[in-house]
């Protein structure tokens, strides 16, 4: 049987999915994170040895396409040219980032954007030339607002302002102290410092729940975070001059009827924004399929 597959490459499991060319067989298999930096080069060896076994029951693969996070490691790419290019599996392969296999999806291979707002964010486009452009993406540390990550971290820094004594009184001091436990300086820290970003992330329910209720300072931090979604469409739109562009929502945050989705509604049409918010077509593994089986 001669097949195509597709890897999304996530940072907490790997989806697989293999495709017969007339599309009469298909089969799906999640493995572990593919995330070269956290797992180590031993870990992601092996999990791409075991991907090619479980590919090599449906015989040869004419083409595979890999999209991932931190394929600009260079060591990453080592291991994968090495390991792939020796394969008698796979024929030939494709490589490229995960925010392209997710627009691809999401936009069924055509032309427009996608905002992803999940623990991290980032804002992706391309034109039917192929031009690319992005926004954001630049990590936790120097960026990620409008992220999960981005409105938990603004709701512990004004809950610190709250212990200090000199913060807006806010109700997500009870929403923490009840949710998370989070009912003391100390408790706050350790929280905080022996984390994960995750753990930062886990406040932003809190934010939106806070914000529907009325609270002053959510509101405050959803305001802030949906301008700063808006900044990374408007700036991707603007660079491909697409203004009349879809625009795909993925991540938790914005991937179905949330406060954040409507308030961005919101935010662009205040600002005569001509972009589309839509959902995406298909998920980045099917994305991922669909371009190894393109003629691009």
């Amino acid at each position: 049987m001669e097949y195509f597959a597709g890897i999304d490459g996530g940072g907490t499991r790997t989806s697989v999915l293999v495709e017969s060319s007339d599309r009469s067989v298909s089969d799906k298999k999640v493995f572990p994170a593919f995330n070269f930096n956290s797992i180590g080069e031993a870990a992601f060896r092996s999990l791409v040895t075991e991907i090619l076994s479980w590919l090599e029951t449906f015989g040869p693969c004419q083409k595979l396409c890999i999209g991932a996070a931190g394929i600009s490691n260079a060591r990453m790419s080592e291991c994968l040219n090495d390991m792939l290019s020796s394969s008698s599996v796979v024929k030939s392969y494709e490589v490229t980032g995960d925010q392209v296999i997710a627009h691809y999806g999401a936009m069924s291979g055509k032309e427009g954007i996608i905002l992803i707002a999940g623990t991290g964010s980032v804002c992706y486009g391309r034109d039917e030339g192929g031009k690319e452009a992005r926004s954001s993406g630049w990590g936790h540390l120097i960026g990620d607002e409008g992220s999960g990550y981005a409105l938990g971290r603004d709701a512990l820094r004004h809950l610190a302002k709250v212990y200090d004594g000199y913060g807006q009184a806010t109700i997500l001091k009870t929403l923490a102290s009840e949710r998370l436990g989070l009912d003391s300086r100390e408790r706050i820290i350790g929280y905080v410092y022996s984390g994960t970003k995750k753990d930062v992330a886990a406040l932003s329910p809190l934010v939106e729940q806070a914000a529907l209720a009325g609270d002053d300072v959510a509101c405050t931090i959803v305001s802030a975070n949906v301008s700063a979604l808006a900044d990374y469409v408007g700036a991707v739109s603007s660079h491909l001059d697409i203004e009349n562009a879809d625009c795909a929502t993925l991540g938790g945050l914005i991937d179905h009827d949330t406060l954040i989705r409507r308030s961005l509604v919101q935010e662009l049409a205040r600002r005569g924004s001509h972009v589309t918010l839509v959902y995406p077509q298909h998920d980045a593994a099917h994305g991922a399929l669909m371009m190894a089986r393109s003629e691009r």
